[in-house]
């Protein structure tokens, strides 16, 4: 084939088409110029590649070869943006595309952008800085930038074309064994592809609800699993009215009523899942396969206990098999065991190319049959396949815990993980060879090493050898390599990530080194020194109308795709995604309703600095926020148990655990080091200081993130500060000596009177009991006799930094001047300062970020300020504010 990968750019007056080959170096550039297409796409043998072009591409392509004017490509364009479909458009319906295309988003996941995979295999991810609504033909130097920007889309999508060469390489392969044109199998989906193999003819059966399990099943003790599967609608809904018997909690009614009626009404056997305990494990049968695991489980191959996987070998294509259950849709039920069996013979002859495509065609057929838009469909046959493996599994396992010691770690779709004593292996295999030859299905063994098993659906475990036991013999399938095995969104990219994923695989490396190794997380991270291995790939999705990025406090647009690391350079904040704004950018701090939400990315730094065209190094890199991440992490696996690693071999010791003073010690080096600025200012005696916000705004997350907790109480009128180690049961003591009642004088003449308030008194206390946590300094500018402003940071007691003085007036205040600042000091009923409502909305955006739960309460607080409020009700929110940030 004639195989070239192309993209496509539309503006209202411009269209721009690139061409390459995936192995040349030169590009094919046409604009605006039908005719030009037209002879292109007229070459023999053409193919052309895109991604998405299924949807969008190819359609609008169809629109330029028909002679659309460049309105009406416009048109077509925006019409395939608003959400309908592409050949649905007038100027094209029921034409023919006169090309041969293949779409590489094609059984990729869902929701898997360009630009994602971009950032995914190391590329630049860059956009144009040329808005697509502009109204207007495109002047030299935007076309030129246009070009360049669809070029780089095109290269970008020939690195994906050359990474899923091996999916496209079988499905040619499968095309070839079947005589279907290479032109055509490329195009095809895999279940497409596979349906057209065996000649499936579409029909409608009309028994979707029938099922009747095999003879071969010996189920009694979970025999209730029957009667689910017979009606599980019925079953469902006795069980919700078994939960109502006793209930007196009306919310709880509520709820079981809401769920009895809504299943009523859809009457949908898809909507019912049973749960239930099997072998002491929770196990959810649905419609997708069964699911049960021990949570939080760690275990390891010893000299006393053995722990295997037993895998049933192509399950499904088995029982497809043995149990009739193929699609109806074949017209010859041999032509599917023909499949099977010649891939056998060629995978035991070493003829890898010929297994390998056709063990694709037998994976996909239960997926392919399942969907009602392909021509296998037979929903009948896919629940039995479903079903029936479900329910052989389970009368397996009923069997195995009837053995003294058997443990049952692990249940998933095509098989379990299990451990047992060694002194029981025989009586283990035994049961499984007996299952074997009544169900006719075949078992694999893998030996476990070790596991750490967070739940079904997130574990690591180090595999031995593979084996099959055959009239009583084992058979070694695969020798003992070392391998690892992982499932999830925090240990799957250990070896590397992908054009699929590839993001944070540092956190991925540290956790299976730590479970698997012994090593701390805090070793792998701080020796690894591949900056791919930090990247986050950010993605704001197409919900969301924007992304910005805070950056010296202001909000900078960004695209929507963005490679994202930790930093340590506190200009730079986090990202956010961006909803329904009227606004470019939504002033956030200011809660501005009529403006639109605005979301954190998730799992991104409060500093983070984007970095799209490889600008930064290793040494810009926040190892310590990946470090933090990655504990987080492992302790969600842990959850409380005692097992701290699931080293195999040599342990590499861990770092060791700080105590409350070195913990303490960290967070008073980095809160100096943040900046933080005073707000307070005494415009009297004419210096600044810090307000109780200042402080704890900045210092809570500091003191979280080292694992301590600060809380502030009043015993019997005693000022007191408690420091809680969170790793521990050690604690740290502070008392105000500060005499809130004393007043300041100077000249023998009073500058401020007492505190009157309660509340006002609290946060005095409160602020200088921080200030002893954090050993901020404040020089008294009315015992040495200056007026000093401190730098405006805050400092340590053996901080050497400068003070700066303050320029103070000599003039005596007027009778009015002085008035006006003994009603400042003690009107506690006045309006509240300009600080006090900038400290108000700074800690109300902090707790926004922090999370969505308080919106209600953002509200009410933001309504109050815009009414009015008094310097005491503002002081008792800003505590408000303070405990709830501290929560």
């Amino acid at each position: 084939m004639n195989i070239h990968i192309f993209d496509i750019e539309v503006f209202s007056h411009d269209w721009i088409v690139v061409f390459k080959r995936p192995d040349a170096d030169t590009y094919t550039v046409i604009h605006n110029n039908n005719y030009q297409l037209r002879a292109f796409l007229q070459q023999p043998d053409l193919v052309i590649g895109g991604f998405n072009n299924k949807w969008y591409d190819d359609w609008i392509v169809l629109t330029m070869l028909l002679g659309g004017s460049n309105i009406e490509v416009k048109k077509h364009n925006d019409h395939i943006i608003s959400g309908k479909n592409g050949w649905e458009f007038p100027f094209i319906q029921f034409k023919k595309r006169p090309f041969k295309s293949f779409d590489l988003r094609d059984d990729l996941p869902k929701g898997l952008s360009l630009k994602a995979i971009v950032g995914n295999i190391g590329s630049a991810i860059v956009e144009s800085s040329v808005p697509f609504d502009i109204d207007r033909p495109l002047n030299k130097s935007e076309l030129e930038e246009v070009i360049k920007y669809c070029k780089t889309d095109v290269d970008n999508t020939v690195k994906l074309y050359h990474a899923r060469k091996k999916y496209l390489d079988t499905k040619l392969f499968i095309a070839k064994l079947k005589g279907i044109p290479p032109e055509e199998a490329i195009g095809l989906t895999n279940a497409k592809l596979t349906a057209r193999y065996l000649d499936a003819i579409p029909k409608d059966f009309g028994d979707e609800l029938v099922y009747e399990p095999p003879q071969e099943l010996r189920i009694s003790k979970y025999d209730y699993l029957l009667d689910f599967f017979n009606n599980p609608v019925e079953y469902t809904l006795r069980g919700y009215e078994a939960l109502l018997e006793g209930e007196t909690r009306k919310i709880k009614i509520n709820s079981i009523n809401k769920k009895i009626e809504k299943l009523k009404k859809s009457n949908n056997r898809y909507d019912c899942k049973l749960q239930t305990v099997i072998a002491n494990v929770p196990h959810t049968y649905g419609w997708g396969g069964l699911h049960g695991a021990i949570p939080n489980y760690f275990a390891k191959t010893d000299d006393t206990h053995k722990i295997v996987t037993v895998d049933v070998g192509s399950y499904y294509p088995s029982m497809a098999l043995e149990y009739s259950y193929t699609s109806r849709a074949i017209p010859n039920a041999d032509g599917y065991r023909e499949v099977y069996t010649t891939r056998m013979t060629a995978k035991h002859n070493g003829d890898k190319d010929t297994a390998n495509a056709l063990k694709l065609v037998l994976n996909t057929f239960y997926g392919a049959m399942k969907n009602k838009y392909n021509d296998l469909y037979d929903p009948r046959n896919a629940s039995a396949i479903c079903i029936t493996g479900m329910l052989l599994l389970t009368d397996l396992i009923e069997k195995l815990e009837t053995v003294e010691g058997f443990e049952l770690i692990q249940s998933n779709t095509d098989g379990i993980i299990i451990r047992y004593p060694l002194t029981v292996e025989n009586d283990i295999e035994s049961i499984i060879s007996e299952w074997e030859s009544r169900t006719r299905l075949n078992m694999e063994y893998t030996v476990i090493k070790a596991i750490a098993q967070k739940d079904v659906n997130n574990y690591v475990m180090k595999a031995g050898e593979t084996y099959l036991i055959k009239n009583g013999e084992r058979v070694v399938t695969d020798e003992d390599k070392g391998k690892l095995k992982t499932k999830g969104g925090w240990v799957s990219l250990a070896d590397g990530g992908d054009f699929k994923n590839n993001s944070m695989v540092v956190l991925h490396k540290a956790l299976v080194a730590y479970f698997i190794d012994g090593v701390s997380v805090e070793e792998t991270i701080i020796n690894d020194n591949t900056l791919e291995d930090f990247q986050i790939i950010a993605k704001t999705g197409s919900s969301y109308d924007g992304t910005y990025w805070e950056v010296n406090g202001e909000k900078i647009e960004v695209q929507k795709v963005n490679r994202v690391y930790a930093t340590t350079d506190t200009r730079y904040g986090t990202i956010y995604k961006r909803k329904n704004g009227k606004d470019t950018l939504a002033e956030v701090s200011e809660l501005n309703e009529e403006s639109g939400k605005s979301d954190k990315i998730a799992d991104l730094p409060v500093h983070c600095i984007i970095d799209n065209e490889f600008n930064l190094t290793i040494d810009d890199i926040d190892k310590d926020f990946y470090i933090t991440m990655a504990q987080t992490r492992v302790k969600a696996y842990l959850k409380n148990k005692e097992i701290l690693t699931m080293a195999e071999a040599k342990k590499t010791e861990s770092k060791k655990t700080l105590n409350i003073y070195q913990k303490l010690s960290k967070a008073r080096l980095e809160f100096q080091k943040a900046g933080v600025k005073k707000t307070g200012i005494n415009r009297h005696a004419q210096y600044k200081y810090f307000e109780l916000s200042d402080i704890v705004t900045p210092a809570t997350p500091i003191l979280d993130k080292h694992g301590l907790l600060f809380v502030t109480t009043f015993p019997s009128g005693v000022p007191t500060g408690t420091l809680y180690d969170m790793d521990s049961d050690a604690t740290m003591v502070f008392y105000s000596d500060k005499d809130d009642e004393s007043l300041i004088t100077t000249g023998g003449k009073k500058l401020m009177l007492s505190i009157q308030e309660t509340g006002a008194k609290e946060t005095y206390q409160r602020r200088y009991l921080y200030m002893q946590l954090l050993d901020i300094v404040e020089t008294d500018a009315i015992d040495n006799g200056t007026i000093e402003d401190n730098d405006n940071t805050p400092t340590a007691a053996s901080s050497d930094k400068k003070s700066t003085s303050v320029k103070k007036s000599t003039k005596p205040a007027t009778a009015t001047e002085r008035e006006a600042i003994k009603k400042d000091l003690i009107d506690a009923e006045g309006e509240a300062t300009d600080v006090q409502i900038k400290s108000i909305k700074s800690g109300l955006k902090k707790l926004r970020d922090k999370d969505d739960k308080y919106e209600p309460y953002l509200k009410k607080c933001m309504k109050s300020v815009k009414a009015g409020i008094s310097k005491k009700d503002a002081e008792l929110m800003l505590i408000e504010i303070g405990e709830k940030i501290e929560e």
